[in-house]
C-alpha cells in the first residue's frame, strides 16, 4: 500500500433501531477513498463481501448495534494496518463488532459460500487467522482493540495512553 489513504470499503451490518441517523453519521466522516456496501443480517456476510470492488486495500466490517462511535472510527480501525507495513499486521479486531482487514488477506482465505447467513464476525474470521500469511513466516498478525478504546462512553481516560 502507498503512502495515500487506502481505499476503504466499510462492510456495514446494521442491527440497531434508526438506520437513518446512523447513515446520516456515516455519511459525515468524509473519508477520501470510502465505499459502503450495506450487509443484510439474514443474509450474512459472504454475499456483501463478493460485491466488493478490486480496488478496495481494506475491508472493515462492523457489525453496528448503535454503540457510540467517534467520527475518527475508519481512521482508527485502519490505522493499525497502515501504520507500519514492516510489522505486517492484517486484521484488526474491536471488541467483537467490527474487524478490519486487508483485502490480499480476506481474497486468500477460504471464506465459503455456506457461511452464507451467519452474521458473526468471529466464524467469519477463524479461517482467515488459519490462513497462512507469507510475507510474515506464516504468521497472522492481528491487532486488538477495546470499546473504551474506539467508543468512549465517559470522558476520563480508560486504559493506557496512546
Amino acid at each position: 500500500m502507498s503512502r495515500k489513504s487506502p481505499a476503504v470499503t466499510l462492510l456495514w451490518m446494521y442491527t440497531g433501531k434508526n438506520a437513518a441517523a446512523r447513515r446520516e453519521q456515516i455519511r459525515g466522516w468524509r473519508h477520501a477513498n470510502l465505499a459502503v456496501v450495506e450487509a443484510d443480517p439474514k443474509s450474512g456476510w459472504c454475499r456483501a463481501i463478493q460485491g466488493v470492488t478490486k480496488e478496495t486495500d481494506i475491508f472493515v466490517l462492523w457489525m453496528d448495534d448503535d454503540k457510540p462511535v467517534s467520527h475518527d472510527f475508519l481512521h482508527q480501525m485502519t490505522q493499525p494496518l497502515i501504520v507500519r507495513e514492516e510489522f505486517g499486521v492484517v486484521m484488526h479486531f474491536w471488541s467483537g463488532n467490527a474487524v478490519s482487514v486487508l483485502k490480499k488477506t480476506l481474497d486468500a482465505s477460504p471464506i465459503k459460500d455456506d457461511q452464507a447467513g451467519d452474521s458473526s464476525l468471529l466464524k467469519l474470521l477463524v479461517p482467515m487467522l488459519d490462513a497462512p500469511d507469507q510475507r510474515s513466516g506464516g504468521r497472522i498478525r492481528l491487532a486488538l482493540s477495546s470499546t473504551e478504546r474506539l467508543a468512549p462512553i465517559t470522558m476520563e481516560p480508560v486504559g493506557f495512553p496512546s
